[in-house]
């Protein structure tokens, strides 16, 4: 059991890693939205990298870097879904919604929730926010009707991935304390599962990005011709 997750933290991290490098190679070729999620997977690596050093040279509790990190990560976010819903949901709603979390995160992190604890509240509030703006983005897919081949859209692999990932991560921050109180056994297999979403949140983000360079690649053709 040790060895397995061991060996799942470290392909989750390569995982991310892979995604940071390709985003690198076909930065180029993104349009302003991929390239704020590209922030974002640069954003979890240099979080990653700090906590690795934080854990090691500072102290052992991390917490506090999941306070900062968090409401960083749901700006990017929510900056990504405010430049693709911003037609479909009036722009005020979207950027109220954004600020008014931050607001909270910091109320969060200095009256309600200490830096040294974990932050369920407000990543569970975060967590679903960022569902909603993934299923919105969805239902404005289907009321469009502009994209002709799904698989090929590197929106659809990124909203998949949030989608996903973030409606798992409402349930594992939401129910952080039940984990904690049921049994180490309970808490060790809820960590491996989120290793798993984990990695399968990058694997669909490196996806997509690779989708961005074949979509660059037809373009500069139909244009010589």
């Amino acid at each position: 059991m040790n060895d397995f997750f061991y060996w799942l933290s470290k392909l989750s991290a390569i995982t991310n890693l892979a995604a940071f490098i390709v985003g690198i190679f076909l930065f180029r070729n993104f349009k302003y939205e991929i390239k704020i999620v590209f922030y974002f997977v640069a954003f979890g690596i240099f979080t990653e990298t700090f906590s690795r050093l934080f854990l090691h040279f500072v102290m052992k509790n991390a917490m506090p870097i999941g306070h900062f990190y968090f409401p960083v990560a749901f700006l990017l976010a929510g900056w990504f879904y405010f430049q693709i819903l911003k037609d479909f949901i009036k722009p005020v709603f979207l950027i109220v919604t954004i600020a008014l979390f931050e607001v909270y995160a910091i109320i969060n992190s200095v009256f309600i929730q200490s830096l040294f604890e974990y932050a369920s509240l407000e990543f569970s509030i975060g967590s679903i926010l960022l569902f909603m703006f993934s299923v919105a983005f969805f239902i404005k897919v289907m009321v469009d009707a502009k994209i002709t081949n799904l698989a090929r859209e590197p929106l659809i692999w990124i909203n998949t991935a949030f989608l996903v990932y973030y409606t798992v991560n409402f349930f594992y921050h939401s129910l952080y304390n039940l984990r904690v109180d049921a049994s180490k056994e309970v808490t060790k297999i809820a960590v491996q599962f989120f290793f798993i979403m984990n990695l399968l949140f990058y694997f669909l983000i490196t996806i997509a990005f690779l989708k961005c360079r074949k979509s660059s690649v037809k373009k500069r053709i139909k244009n010589r011709v």
